[in-house]
């Protein structure tokens, strides 16, 4: 396929790219050198790039004739792990890496605008191209679409890929329906009266109460929720006690929740609020009880991840278009599909020969970058077939 000739002849850039990415992390909301260098690769190609917010990208290429509008996009923020790959081209910001493949997502759609910006004449419509800050807070896409990226023009269907450590490079996974959870955070305190640790009857003990609470938390997911659905209640801090031979007056306790079903996602507050008070009373504490979504699941729309797969399926053959279990972990790519239709896929970029089988946020994460021309030119080749179909 053209896309993919085109984004083979662009690999020894891309990667270039992806290492200047790779070695320049940059966190959350905070990706200025990040977006100024992607701004100044899309003007070279003569695209008007606009900054949403402080540090998203957006930019339009539009085909010789009018038609819809397809968007792609690609995250670019890093996360605060401290990289021990030992790679040439490693972090040089302490703390900092990219150990989840954003650097790869920008390369590659930066790839895929050149491909398609030499396929100009073919565009029955306009491509958008979104760079997308914070990914991983979860809100970078909720930014976004509040800022209007899916309006001026309006688009009609969007698509993204994300880097997979478990795929082998040279396959996707690509499929309709639920992928990945939803990404839900919560804090719990407990609240007893401290006493002398000799005398515990003459307080109430926070401890105590906070255990039995925990224990009422592992009935839920197999017990009251419908065990099809999977869901994940998990605590991930817990700090009490001020002293050995004090009964504590205050527990807290933080956790993320992940669901695939709308059902169970909305319920799993309701849920643990009745533990949670019940527990309480039974103990005789009070509770403040904070509960925020983060992310939705992301939930590939049929006909979006039907038309992308037939596309992807041109590039590298059916055999290598395959589908995974779904993914426990959370993707704000998600809140794009509130509002239009689309689809994510997984690029395989798995190689153990090149010590590339490390899992997301690991120190020693990296890719093959083999994997980019094949992303690049399923972005391209998703939006020729979308536009022209």
């Amino acid at each position: 396929m053209k896309t993919l000739e085109l984004a083979n002849k662009y690999y020894n850039w891309m990667v270039e790219l992806r290492r200047d990415f790779h070695r320049h992390p940059e966190p959350s909301f905070k990706e200025y050198r990040t977006s100024k260098r992607i701004k100044e690769e899309l003007e070279k190609m003569g695209l008007q790039a606009t900054t949403i917010g402080e540090t998203g990208v957006v930019a339009l290429l539009k085909g010789d004739k009018e038609g819809k509008v397809v968007a792609l996009r690609a995250d670019i923020d890093a996360l605060s792990v401290n990289e021990e790959t030992g790679l040439e081209f490693s972090s040089e910001v302490p703390g900092m890496m990219h150990a989840c493949g954003h650097d790869c997502h920008a390369a590659m759609l930066l790839g895929a605008a050149k491909v398609l910006s030499e396929m100009k004449s073919e565009l029955n419509g306009t491509v958008k191209f979104i760079f997308q800050p914070a990914e991983e807070m979860g809100s970078g896409a909720k930014k976004m679409v509040k800022e209007g990226v899916l309006e001026n023009p309006k688009v009609d269907m969007i698509f993204g890929m994300h880097i997979w450590s478990d795929v082998p490079v040279g396959q996707v996974s690509l499929q309709p329906g639920p992928i990945m959870a939803s990404g839900d955070v919560w804090k719990l305190t407990i609240k007893g009266k401290s006493c002398h640790g000799s005398s515990p009857w003459q307080g109430v003990d926070a401890i105590t109460c906070a255990t039995a609470v925990l224990q009422g938390f592992h009935t839920l997911a197999t017990r009251v929720n419908d065990v099809r659905n999977p869901i994940v209640i998990n605590v991930g801090t817990i700090n009490a006690g001020e002293r050995f031979n004090v009964v504590p007056a205050k527990a807290e306790i933080t956790g993320m929740n992940r669901a695939f079903e709308e059902y169970s996602h909305s319920s799993m507050p309701k849920w643990m609020e009745k533990v949670i008070k019940n527990t309480c009373e039974a103990y005789g504490c009070e509770y403040d009880f904070k509960y925020d979504c983060i992310c939705d699941p992301t939930i590939n729309e049929e006909v979006s991840a039907n038309l992308a797969k037939e596309a992807v399926e041109k590039l590298i053959g059916k055999e290598n278009v395959i589908n995974i279990e779904k993914v426990m972990g959370s993707e704000d790519f998600s809140e794009y599909l509130n509002h239009v239709p689309g689809a994510l896929m997984f690029l395989g970029g798995r190689n153990e020969k090149k010590k590339c089988c490390y899992s997301h946020h690991s120190n020693f994460f990296n890719v093959d970058e083999d994997a980019l021309p094949i992303g690049a030119s399923s972005y391209a080749q998703v939006a020729l077939d979308f536009l022209n179909r």
